[in-house]
């Protein structure tokens, strides 16, 4: 027993003193102290567009909300009145405006009158055209459906405007200049929603390379102390348990260490998840150190794992996610990336 406590309390000193975990250690400090003094940024991401709906009908509302819904360059919201609408427009808050007038999606086919839609814009906006095709294409389907329905009505033929054989013709029939009235009113220069946000620090995928990287300084002490013959004196049990140890005790500092940063940095982490983490690459990173004491070769393990270790290091490196989004890869790269644990992180 004492010669087992001096051999762990070996294995602890030799974790601390190696200056890679000092270097690894440092890169994560810095990098959660950038994600906590790195200011946010203004950025402008939005072309605001007013919408009115004066319409009660069920259609126009599900149209409504689908545009304040969407995910576009252009950021419609709703307004209660014309007063508002306008006063947004001459203010500078909206780029330009759109007025669902009463009863606007039973009249789709009365071109040219005041069921059209009302576009407001001022001398300054832009990209006027382009927000009506938005709107225009929210619509289309139950415009046109409804407006080539009426039409042959009108004529004494009945037709179903669900039929699908009107997608046909829809185009023949339709565009977006036949359902809008342009207005034009004085303004200034809109003011473009913006939205702050941080530029991203990854300090979480970085945290999961650096606990994987101490999981393999311990494989490589591991080896190391094979090689030197220095368990012979211990049984099997305790050759196993010493051999986990020895990994344990290079990836216990880096899991402090990053629980510490994220605690300090604000990052959103599980700790069930770090932990987790941390037990698994122990596990891998000791199993594939005993696989290499059990291979038949003369060379000293611990020499072929430092020369393999920089390159293998690198391409963990590069699908830690840290650099590039993994899920833009295709499916092979992806399917390679499990290969190295940090890609899990």
């Amino acid at each position: 027993m004492r010669l087992f406590m001096n051999r762990l309390s070996v294995l602890a000193k030799r974790s601390l003193i190696n200056p890679a975990m000092y270097v690894m250690s440092g890169v994560i400090i810095l990098m959660a102290l950038l994600a906590i003094f790195v200011p946010e940024k203004e950025t402008s991401v939005y072309i605001p567009v007013a919408l009115l709906n004066n319409d009660d009908s069920e259609a126009t509302k599900e149209i409504v909300d689908g545009l304040c819904g969407m995910n576009s360059v252009f950021k419609f919201y709703e307004v209660d009145d014309e007063d508002e609408l306008y006063e947004d427009l001459a203010s500078g808050k909206a780029n330009t405006a759109y007025i669902f007038p009463k009863d606007f999606t039973d009249n789709l086919n009365a071109s040219g009158t005041k069921y059209d839609v009302k576009q407001v814009a001022t001398p300054a906006s832009s990209f006027v055209f382009l927000s009506r095709e938005e709107v225009f294409r929210s619509f289309y389907e139950i415009g046109s459906r409804q407006i080539i329905s009426d039409t042959f009505a009108k004529h004494g033929v009945d037709v179903d405007p669900h039929d699908p054989r009107l997608k046909e013709i829809f185009q023949k029939y339709l565009g977006d200049d036949y359902l809008f009235a342009l207005e034009s009113v004085e303004g200034t220069v809109y003011n473009e929603i913006t939205r702050t946000e941080k530029v991203p620090i990854p300090l979480y995928k970085f945290a999961g390379f650096f606990i994987f990287t101490a999981a393999l300084l311990g494989t490589l002490a591991f080896l190391s102390d094979q090689d030197n013959r220095i368990y012979l004196r211990f049984g099997l049990i305790e050759r196993i348990y010493l051999g986990l140890i020895q990994v344990s005790v290079f990836t216990l500092p880096a899991l402090i260490v990053s629980v510490v940063c994220f605690l300090v940095s604000g990052t959103e982490f599980s700790p069930v998840h770090v932990v987790v983490y941390t037990l698994l690459v122990t596990l891998v990173s000791f199993v594939f150190g005993t696989v290499m004491t059990l291979l038949p070769i003369r060379t000293a393990r611990s020499k072929i794992l430092s020369s393999i270790l920089p390159v293998y290091l690198i391409i963990s490196f590069l699908f830690s996610g840290i650099l590039m989004d993994l899920t833009n890869f295709g499916t092979a790269l992806r399917t390679l990336s499990r290969l190295f644990p940090p890609s899990m992180f």
